[in-house]
């Protein structure tokens, strides 16, 4: 939050953090569906869904999805 409006932030130690924090919080090693709910517009959704993948690696979450993605977001199924 900045001025008292919510601000979207989806830089990659952010989203690291986020999950490290729900995994505590849940008191689980992984999480079968990680949701991101907004898209920032200054983060490349590539970088994103790379980032996914490590997750997907190293055994913290199953599978993730976008919400509240626009027309302009890429189709990420090649990244896989």
């Amino acid at each position: 939050m900045e001025n008292g409006k919510q601000v979207v932030d989806g830089n990659l130690e952010g989203i690291k953090k986020s999950l490290e924090g729900s995994l505590k919080r849940l008191k689980t090693d992984y999480i079968d569906l990680y949701y991101l709910h907004r898209v920032d517009p200054n983060v490349p959704i590539e970088d994103i869904a790379y980032l996914m993948k490590d997750f997907i690696k190293q055994g913290k979450i199953k599978h993730w999805g976008l919400s509240e993605a626009g027309i302009e977001t890429k189709p990420m199924q090649y990244v896989f």
